[in-house]
């Protein structure tokens, strides 16, 4: 192929224009002509560094009077142009000029005379370019094995980082077949999306011929070349790693192909490719990536040695289902702009939890899903960000739309959306989806047609006279989501449901009427919008039914009436809407029914379904942050924990906390007396989790929430963690082996109390030799909670080493989120900011990232006036490069949304937490009574303690009133104290 394109370009004379751009930036390519194929060749050099290339790209021309060519280029020296009619080789294309536009990362190829349309034409574009240290394009990327230093290349294309490799239309919509070939050094091996075809052995280079790809887009197409080595086995999934690495190969190698055969079974559309490789790159800037036949995932999310903790394995497993899902939902059938990225992501989040629980179906996945997914994202769209389907066009917009939106809210609507029509119709409809769309690409109308066509064929009515493309088109094209303030009028037995548009203000909102942080809850780009509403099936559920199997709406509310008023039922105490968690919305009461509620909570929780009271939790403490609720009710709503025996709430109750508890230190005594409060909770749940352990627990769901919960209590000073997990470090230390989802608290405790330096140089020495991933991020957390500022500034400062430094730049986040945890590390993180900005910028590939990351950390923790005035001083001062200014300011908002919510409640959440808050540790026991039978709740064993909750009958009116009056009592006192109001 070389030779015949090296006799081609011979024809070639043209003056290269290295132009500036146009003025007006077009940043998607004109549709003049597309692409039919593409034959690749690429020659990467590992002496200096370079890359040469060849890109054989067929087109046709769509239009009449082509006068140029458009690709997508960036950061590559283009050599050599020619262009052939297909139809007739000899005849001649004169070129006019090749111009760089760099503004929109485009280059044209002009001609001097105009191409006819409906003709096929072969481009032969020959070029070279630097091989990339950013992580993003063809890049290198190194491992050390036996104390040498072994590079390799790889490629991270998407969304738009394939033209940083080859000249491309590089856009979602051109799907066509790729013929790849590669030049490899004799001692490396070459992989791509397909398998070899052939191998020709030249002098000191092989070049590898794969096989012709399917139809793909660019973001897909994927080479490596280096010296991994491969996990064998039986499958069609084969694992790469170095060699040193290989033994921890061994437990994705057997699950993933369980994931691949899951949705194959889900789909009833076997996977598409003759093979499937996974490989483990040192450095990685995302998670993973879906490169069709060739999956690529930092270290950490494949690499599970036997002694991982579980939580790493839970990990591993749903990312790779996350990755697996993509073969169908992206690669097969692929998103036809980035403005509906969620086609390809919304469903890979989705599976990456519920195919999991297919394949795991102890692991409790829908209910992971629920606090780490659906929760996530109704806190990051309490700000609404953009619509599920939104509109981007530059680079940078598109790169952001890669988020919490585009992943988790878009699975949780998929979520809701598989509930209105059941688990039967949802399969059917996605299975009709991906056949029909099979190679192709779509948009969301072409889903939600699929969806209208199965239910018509089924005679199924989602309700509310909706078509599903009308019921999903109202959720995925508004941003943000409804809050629901509902209310019973016990004197004419009905329900008002009114949807909350725009939210009132809390007392620091009439102070400051511009004020941009959380306050409404939906908000169109540029601007509010305050007279949009939501279809939204509701159900619920009361005291005297309980039922919290029935997920199909009652009733709905619509778009043209923010108030909804129909009949409840009579003699109730309590009622819960939003059964178990299904709708994208959260839920306010009125006072009588969060304290019947609460009530309910503390005689019996499993009264009401565990994902309820999840929500219950996480609804309550947002609502307050969002100076809809006075505090006092999630606080009062927390004390019930000490009954809870499902680890599930406890993770909305953590995340709830942490807000909290990342602000109120500006308050010395009112910090203490909340931490003191949250650490007796935090006991409690550790010691249920400390004791299961001790009996030799295998359960996954256990051992994750062990790790998790000892972290939370230890960080709390709570005295029976500390203690204990001081003891597991003392043996680790005389050599014992203890348990990997302990190592996390103990390595942190160990760490914290010992004012022997050397103990902190042997866990960062661990940090840098342990092979086991697992071993070395437990090492990485507990090199943050050192009290040495010595210590944690050296720490930071080997950020700056470079590529053969003990941290790698994909590792930086994640140092710098351990050393955060403290006030020390915070002010750590700014002094090694305020000195070494400049040179983190120019040092290190990424070192916008890392700059921007540290600042936006440090404005979001810091607390104390000295503190924020030396951020505020650090963005303005005169000599901060403007590349980084911009995402400065924007951080620093943070400041003053965080100052405002202090002002508003430290008062309030201080006397309560003195007054009413947990003062010590709370043995509790584990239940010992015997199951109980009949309970609709959906609750069963208890996966903390291995029993079935009690359950106990209602209260009676007598006890509900006095409980009732007692909590309205302390949130008149507190309403009293902090001048706010209850909204």
């Amino acid at each position: 192929m070389f030779k015949f394109v090296a006799i081609l370009s011979a024809a070639l004379l043209c003056a290269l224009v290295r132009g500036q751009g146009d003025p007006v930036a077009e940043y998607r390519l004109p549709e003049n002509t597309s692409p039919i194929s593409y034959a690749l060749w690429f020659a990467p050099n590992f002496s200096d560094w370079t890359v040469t290339g060849v890109a054989n790209i067929t087109i046709t021309t769509r239009s009449l009077n082509v006068e140029k060519v458009t690709l997508n280029l960036k950061d590559l020296t283009v050599n050599d142009v020619t262009i052939v009619n297909i139809d007739n080789p000899q005849k001649k294309v004169d070129i006019k000029n090749l111009v760089y536009l760099t503004n929109n990362e485009q280059f044209e190829i002009q001609l001097k005379k105009p191409l006819p349309a409906d003709r096929k034409w072969l481009l032969i574009i020959n070029y070279e370019g630097k091989i990339r240290e950013d992580m993003t394009g063809l890049y290198k990327s190194s491992y050390t094995e036996d104390g040498e230093t072994k590079w390799l290349v790889v490629t991270q294309f998407e969304p738009t980082y394939a033209r940083r490799a080859f000249p491309c239309y590089d856009e979602p919509k051109y799907k066509v077949p790729f013929n790849i070939s590669v030049v490899v050094p004799k001692d490396m091996i070459a992989l791509s999306n397909m398998p070899i075809f052939k191998t020709e052995s030249g002098p000191d280079n092989n070049t590898v011929y794969f096989n012709e790809t399917p139809v793909m887009p660019t973001y897909l197409t994927a080479i490596y070349v280096g010296e991994f080595v491969a996990d064998k086995n039986e499958s069609i999934i084969t694992v790469y790693t170095h060699e040193e690495m290989i033994g921890q190969t061994e437990y994705i190698a057997k699950e993933a192909p369980k994931h691949l055969k899951v949705l194959e079974q889900y789909t009833k559309i076997d996977y598409m490719l003759p093979k499937m490789d996974l490989l483990a790159i040192p450095d990685f800037s995302v998670g993973a990536m879906e490169n069709w036949g060739i999956n690529t995932y930092r270290e950490s999310l494949l690499l599970v040695p036997s002694d991982s903790k579980a939580r790493m394995k839970i990990r591993s497993s749903a990312v790779v289902q996350h990755e697996f899902t993509h073969q169908w939902f992206g690669d097969l059938v692929t998103c036809k702009w980035w403005n509906y990225l969620w086609l390809n992501e919304g469903f890979a989040r989705y599976f990456q939890y519920f195919a999991t629980g297919m394949v795991r179906t102890s692991w409790s996945m829908e209910e992971l899903f629920v606090v780490e997914a659906f929760q996530n994202s109704l806190a990051y769209d309490q700000t609404p960000r953009h619509p599920i389907t939104a509109s981007v066009k530059t680079t940078e917009e598109i790169e952001d739309v890669f988020d919490t939106i585009s992943y988790s809210k878009a699975a949780s609507v998929l979520r809701m959306l598989k509930y209105l029509v059941t688990e039967d119709l949802f399969q059917l409809s996605l299975q009709e989806y991906l056949k029909k769309y099979s190679q192709d690409v779509t948009e969301p109308s072409d889903l939600f047609s699929s969806f209208d066509s199965v239910l018509f064929d089924k005679d199924y009515e989602i309700g509310n006279d909706l078509t599903v493309n009308e019921f999903m088109s109202n959720w995925t094209l508004q941003s943000g989501y409804p809050v629901l303030n509902i209310t019973r009028n016990a004197t004419t037995n009905t329900f008002l449901v009114t949807q909350v548009i725009k939210q009132k203000p809390s007392l620091y909102h009439y102070k400051q009427q511009n004020y941009p942080g959380q306050f409404y809850v939906n908000k169109t780009a540029g601007n509010i919008n305050e007279t949009a509403a939501w279809h939204i099936g509701l159900t619920y559920t009361t005291s005297e039914s309980k039922n919290f199997t029935y997920t199909q709406p009652s009733v709905w509310t619509n778009q043209t009436n923010v108030s909804t008023v129909f009949p409840a039922p009579r003699d109730i105490d309590w009622y819960i809407f939003n059964i178990q968690s299904i709708g994208l919305y959260r839920v306010n009461y009125d006072i009588d029914n969060w304290v019947a509620l609460i009530k309910q909570l503390n005689d019996s929780p499993s009264s009401i379904h565990v994902l309820n009271r999840a929500q219950l939790i996480d609804d309550a403490f947002n609502l307050a942050r969002s100076g809809q609720l006075d505090y006092s009710v999630p606080l009062n709503l927390s004390k019930y924990l000490k009954n809870e025996n499902d680890i599930t709430p406890w993770y909305s109750a953590m995340n709830g906390f942490a807000y909290l508890l990342e602000r109120m230190p500006r308050s010395d005594k009112g910090y203490e007396n909340l931490k003191s409060h949250v650490s007796s909770l935090a006991g409690i749940i550790y010691r249920k989790l400390e004791n299961l352990a001790a009996k030799n627990n295998t359960e996954f769901k256990v051992l994750s929430a062990w790790e998790t919960f000892s972290k939370w209590a230890c960080k709390l000073e709570n005295k029976d963690c500390t203690k204990k997990a001081q003891e597991y470090f003392n043996k680790w230390q005389k050599g014992e082996i203890i348990p990997a989802d302990i190592k996390d608290a103990a390595f942190c405790v160990g760490v914290k109390n010992s004012n022997d330096s050397s103990v902190f140089n042997n866990m960062f020495a661990l940090y840098g030799s342990t092979k086991s991933i697992s071993e070395k991020y437990s090492a990485e957390f507990a090199l943050g909670c050192s009290t040495n500022r010595t210590q944690l500034s050296e720490l930071i400062n080997h950020i700056l080493d470079g590529p053969g430094g003990p941290i790698k730049e994909n590792e930086i986040n994640s140092i710098v989120s351990s050393i955060s945890t403290t006030p020390l590390g915070l002010s750590v993180l700014y002094e090694f900011l305020s000195t070494n900005i400049n040179k983190t910028l120019d040092q290190l590939a990424t070192g916008e990232d890392v700059v921007t990351n540290i600042y936006s950390t440090l404005a979001t923790k810091m607390t104390n006036d000295k503190d924020i005035e030396n951020i505020k001083n650090l963005k303005n001062n005169s000599t901060l490069r403007a590349s980084v200014r911009p995402s400065f300011e924007e951080s620093y908002k943070k400041v003053d949304h965080n100052l405002a919510w202090f002002d508003s409640y430290s008062v309030g959440i201080n006397s309560w937490a003195t007054m009413y808050g947990e003062k010590e540790p709370e043995i509790v026991e584990d239940p010992t009574s015997k199951p109980t039978t009949g309970s609709s709740t959906g609750t069963t064993v208890s996966p903390v303690t291995g029993q079935q909750p009690t359950t106990t009958s209602k209260p009676s009116s007598a006890t509900l009133n006095t409980y009732s009056s007692l909590v309205i009592l302390q949130l008149t006192v507190l309403t009293v104290l902090t001048k706010t109001f209850i909204l």
